[in-house]
C-alpha cells in the first residue's frame, strides 16, 4: 500500500511540475535576444514602428529585442520565415494588414494568418485618405460618389497594385455603392501622386502621410479621411464614416505583433501586457505619430477577434474580385 501512495504522490508531483513550467518560462522570458521580423525594408512604415517598439520592450523587459528586415515577394519571405520559426517566443513578426490579404491571393498558399500565427497585440494604424486634382468636379467623397453614379465608367483611380490597401479599400466603397470606376495600378506612390495632381486620374486613395503635404500645399484636394475621427493635422477634412453615414467605418493600414502558432500562452500574455504598457506611454505615442502612424493598442483577445474579422473580410473581397494568382 505504501508503494501505491508513493506512486500516486510521484505522479501528482510530476503533474504539478509540468503545470508550473509555462509560468516559470514566462518568468524567465526573455533569457536571450528576441528578433522581431519586419517583412519589408528599412524605412518602411512597419520598420519605423517596429524599431520604436523593440527599443522600449528591451528597456522594460531587460532583454535584447531587435528588428530583422526580411523583405521580398511582397512581404511573403519574412512572413513565412516567422511562421516556420520555433514557437518559443524568441521570433515575432510585426505584421501589417497584408497578413490577412496576401494568403488569399497566393496559389499555392504560403501561409495562413489564422492557422500559422498567434496574435499578441495590435500596435498602430496608418489612416488613409482619398484625394483628387484641384480641378476635379467634386470636393468631397459624397460628391465623388454622386459624380461616379452620373458618369459610369468615366473615372479611373490610382492604386499601389492589385490587392493593395489603396485598391481594396476603394473596392469596398465601389461595391457598397455599385460604382462603375476602374483601378489603375502604379509601381510608385510618387508617380501615382503626380498623375493625380495633373488630373490624369479621377482620384487616389494613399496613406494619409503621403497625402497630407500635397493637401496642405494646395496641390490636391482632400475628399475624405480614413480614420474613425477627424485628424488633428487636417480637422477640416471630413471622415469617410461621416460622409457615408456609417459610424465606425475605417480605412487604415494596421500593424500588429504576432507570434508563430504554439507559443506558450503565458509568454503571449506577458508580451501583450508589456506591449500595451509601452503603447500607453505618451512619449512613445508621440514617436509613433512622427512616423505618420497612430498608436492603436489592442489586447490579445480583441486583436485575435480583429485578425479573424480582417481575414474573413479581405478573403471574401479577394475571392469576389478574382485576385487569386
Amino acid at each position: 500500500m505504501k508503494q501505491v501512495f508513493r506512486t500516486v504522490f510521484a505522479l501528482l508531483g510530476a503533474a504539478a511540475l509540468v503545470a508550473g513550467q509555462p509560468a516559470a518560462a514566462a518568468d524567465e522570458y526573455p533569457s536571450h535576444p528576441v528578433r522581431v521580423i519586419v517583412a519589408y525594408g528599412p524605412g518602411s512604415g512597419a520598420d519605423l514602428v517596429a524599431r520604436i517598439l523593440v527599443e522600449r520592450l528591451s528597456k522594460r523587459m531587460s532583454g535584447s529585442f531587435f528588428v530583422e528586415n526580411k523583405e521580398g515577394a511582397g512581404g511573403a519571405i519574412g512572413t513565412v520565415a516567422a511562421a516556420k520559426a520555433p514557437a518559443d517566443g524568441y521570433t515575432l513578426l510585426l505584421a501589417p494588414t497584408t497578413l490577412t490579404v496576401s494568403p488569399h491571393m497566393q496559389s499555392p498558399q504560403q501561409y495562413d494568418a489564422i492557422r500559422d500565427f498567434t496574435p499578441v497585440a495590435r500596435v498602430a494604424v496608418l489612416p488613409m485618405a482619398i484625394i483628387a486634382s484641384t480641378n476635379a468636379p467634386y470636393k468631397n467623397l459624397t460628391e465623388l460618389i454622386a459624380y461616379a453614379k452620373a458618369h459610369p465608367g468615366e473615372l479611373n483611380y490610382a492604386t499601389s497594385g492589385k490587392g493593395s490597401p489603396s485598391h481594396l479599400e476603394m473596392e469596398r466603397i465601389r461595391k457598397l455603392y455599385q460604382l462603375d470606376v476602374h483601378d489603375v495600378p502604379y509601381k510608385s506612390v510618387g508617380q501615382a501622386m503626380t498623375d493625380t495632381i495633373g488630373g490624369q486620374l479621377g482620384f487616389y486613395f494613399p496613406v494619409f502621410p503621403a497625402a497630407l503635404p500635397q493637401i496642405k500645399g494646395g496641390k490636391v484636394i482632400g475628399l475624405a479621411y480614413g480614420g474613425p475621427e477627424r485628424s488633428e493635422k487636417a480637422p477640416e477634412l471630413p471622415t469617410i464614416a461621416e460622409q457615408l453615414k456609417s459610424p465606425g467605418y475605417e480605412a487604415s493600414v494596421w500593424y500588429g505583433l504576432v507570434a508563430p502558432k504554439g507559443v506558450p500562452p503565458a509568454i503571449v500574455q506577458k508580451l501583450a501586457a508589456e506591449t500595451m504598457a509601452v503603447l500607453n506611454d505618451p512619449e512613445v505615442r508621440e514617436q509613433i505619430a512622427k512616423t505618420g502612424a497612430e498608436a492603436a493598442p489592442m489586447d490579445t483577445a480583441k486583436f485575435s477577434d480583429f485578425v479573424a474579422s480582417e481575414n474573413t473580410k479581405w478573403g471574401g473581397l479577394v475571392k469576389e474580385l478574382g485576385l487569386k494568382e
